[in-house]
């Protein structure tokens, strides 16, 4: 709710923003659709399109702002098509219904599609969410990979750590105003996270990996840490009372036993 898809929508000119949004120089009304479609392509968080098409048949639509004519099929699109497959590792499915397929195999057609686009600009809401970790990680390598291919990737990401590790540069968002922005290891710390998100945290820095490692806090380490009563409204919440009061009064009943 802090304005960051709403912020994605705005770059994809899927919102009319306040102010203006530019791309080369222009605003994104002056752009045609069909240029801006091979520049930019939007992947969002809940979009899962027609199920019943094949995986082959949903990353083949990557090609549409590429048409020359009513027919798009030749020689250099398929092999678009199978090179973008193939890249993330969804060749093999390119007949299978996007119907019988997990939330991480989808996300990877969507990202397929997308490569398939050839965009210089890649938008992208949430990759990572509903994923196991292996998925997250091929996801992250593989938009980091588009990076190293002069592809401009912003993504909505919620897990601290794979923004850490992966993002040359964060901007923490809170009630629809810039909280932060800068490199990870310059605005990550346990006071930002605290602001943002109402959390404590311990920031590790991991000189092996030479990046910060969000750490949270255990509710027993959070009363332990802050005594209970500075906890920010542990007063309204029933089970920190609770769970507080049975640590008392067990810590009050061992020393009347001994």
């Amino acid at each position: 709710g802090s304005g960051k898809t709403t912020l994605l929508r705005c770059l994809a000119g899927l919102l009319k923003p306040r102010g203006a949004v530019y791309l080369d120089g222009r605003t994104l009304n002056r752009v045609g659709l069909r240029e801006l479609a091979r520049t930019l392509a939007y992947i969002p968080s809940e979009y899962e399109g027609q199920l019943g098409l094949t995986v082959y048949e949903v990353v083949s639509a990557g090609r549409t702002p590429h048409m020359k004519g009513i027919w798009w099929e030749s020689e250099e699109d398929e092999e678009i098509i199978r090179e973008s497959m193939r890249a993330l590792g969804v060749e093999g499915m390119a007949e299978r219904r996007m119907s019988g397929l997990s939330s991480g195999e989808r996300q990877k057609v969507r990202l397929a599609r997308a490569l398939a686009q050839r965009p210089r600009i890649l938008l992208v809401d949430e990759p990572t969410s509903h994923l196991d970790p292996r998925n997250q990680i091929e996801i992250m390598e593989t938009l980091r990979a588009l990076t190293r291919m002069n592809v401009a990737v912003v993504a909505v990401l919620h897990d601290l750590n794979l923004a850490s590790a992966y993002c040359d540069r964060l901007l923490v968002l809170k009630d629809g105003i810039i909280a932060a922005c800068g490199e990870p290891s310059e605005i990550l710390n346990e006071e930002l996270v605290w602001k943002v998100f109402g959390v404590r945290v311990k920031i590790v820095w991991s000189p092996g990996l030479g990046r910060p490692v969000i750490v949270p806090l255990l509710e027993k380490e959070i009363l332990r840490a802050l005594d209970n009563r500075a906890l920010d409204g542990a007063e309204g919440v029933s089970f920190l009372q609770d769970d507080a009061g049975a640590q008392e009064r067990s810590s009050r009943q061992g020393q009347d036993n001994r």
